[in-house]
């Protein structure tokens, strides 16, 4: 166990990573599989809804309650480093996808949106 860690300490262990595995059972965004996978690694999460519509398929997904299937999941990223490359580029352009701005624009979007909404249900 290495306890806690700062950002800049935790970057580091992304950094030497090339893959990262978050077989979550729950998990809104992914925000440490995005650092992870701007950082080069290639992710395997678990399989629920949140993040296959973040990730798509740009990584592996397994169930987060069998443990045979992570290792499994694992051991071939381990032992095909092309698949594994290919894995990490496909998360790493993904995570590329979303910048501040494009989130910006998403929340602005999205108030007007229910400001429209809500004068219309005044009116």
């Amino acid at each position: 166990m290495l306890g806690p860690l700062s950002a800049e300490e935790l970057a580091g262990w992304y950094a030497r990573a090339s893959i990262y595995a978050l077989p979550a059972r729950y998990e809104p965004f992914g925000l440490s599989a995005l650092e992870a996978a701007l950082s080069g690694c290639a992710l395997v999460l678990g399989d629920i809804p949140s993040l296959r519509e973040v990730w798509q398929d740009a990584a592996i997904y397994v169930r987060p309650d069998n443990i045979r299937c992570l290792e499994e999941a694992l051991l071939e990223l381990i032992e095909d480093p092309l698949h594994r490359d290919s894995m990490a580029r496909s998360a790493g352009l993904r995570a590329r996808a979303f910048t501040p701005g494009r989130m910006a624009t998403g929340y602005l979007a999205a108030y007007q949106t229910a400001g429209k909404q809500r004068t219309a249900c005044a009116s």
